[in-house]
């Protein structure tokens, strides 16, 4: 995508791929699903099986309704793992916006992501088409967003010499500070997370610096970021982009620009493949 560090939806894919990781993956069980294997299903491996065209509409959306009950009822890890299988849809339907304004690629997927979140909350188990009804609340907040860039960049047009005012990001260490506040993380976890990520310090050179395994590190860490990323989808959407606005400051120097726009055209209506 042109940036140096992740995006919103690469975040979520990387979380995604830690929940499904391991000897006890996130999985669901297909026991109740028609043409699906009879056994837990890792939901990496279920993402790929529902976006097979063999797979009936009607399986695709048992199997998400199963998804989002679990998601409504525990939240957390499973609100991840539900958005991590219609991800697919998401990047499809954020192609062309991206397109129309590379410059803010990030605050793009951070809205899709807060409105699918929103959706996630608030869509009934029960609609028809459930692929569709939390794909595309997503995909018309993304419109919403290019039209609102749009109207901005036209109204500064006949002003030049007026700069657009600065967007103030929010610090990590305070988003990690907020973590460890709400119970999210413990400080030794934020400490670890700021530290690697933030800081860049690998692992291996925090393993001598504290004396701890580095095996040990690592899956501490891999605890951690679940929970960290799951806190802000559900609570803060907009951090993960804040954070990769400073990130994206620190090293470049500069405000990233705006780039330009074009119309997008809108969605006629919601298609029933759109994990």
């Amino acid at each position: 995508m042109g940036h140096q560090f992740d995006s919103p939806f690469e975040v979520l894919e990387k979380s995604f791929v830690l929940l499904v990781a391991g000897p006890e993956p996130l999985s669901l069980d297909g026991r109740a699903l028609s043409g699906l294997p009879s056994r837990p299903i890792p939901l990496d491996e279920l993402r790929g099986r529902l976006l097979h065209p063999s797979i009936s509409y009607r399986t695709r959306d048992l199997a998400l309704v199963m998804l989002l009950l679990r998601a409504k009822r525990e939240g957390g890890a499973w609100t991840v793992g539900l958005s991590g299988v219609v991800l697919p849809g998401l990047r499809r339907a954020a192609v062309t916006l991206a397109k129309a304004m590379p410059g803010r690629v990030l605050d793009l997927e951070a809205e899709m992501l807060a409105a699918l979140v929103e959706t996630i909350g608030t869509v009934s188990a029960k609609a028809d088409r459930l692929a569709a009804r939390l794909v595309w609340p997503s995909v018309r907040a993304g419109h919403r967003f290019a039209a609102r860039e749009r109207g901005w960049r036209e109204w500064e047009a006949p002003h030049p010499s007026l700069e657009a005012p600065l967007r103030v990001p929010q610090h990590p260490d305070l988003v990690l500070e907020a973590a460890v506040a709400a119970g999210v993380l413990s400080a030794s976890e934020a400490e670890l997370v700021g530290e690697s990520r933030v800081g860049e310090v690998p692992l291996r050179v925090l393993a001598r610096r504290w004396g701890v395994p580095y095996d040990a590190l690592r899956k501490r860490r891999s605890r951690a970021e679940p929970a960290l990323v799951a806190w802000l989808l559900t609570r803060r959407p907009g951090a993960i982009a804040s954070a990769a606005t400073y990130r994206r400051g620190r090293n470049r120097g500069t405000r990233p620009g705006t780039g330009s726009a074009t119309t997008p055209r809108r969605p006629d209506r919601a298609r029933e493949d759109s994990l």
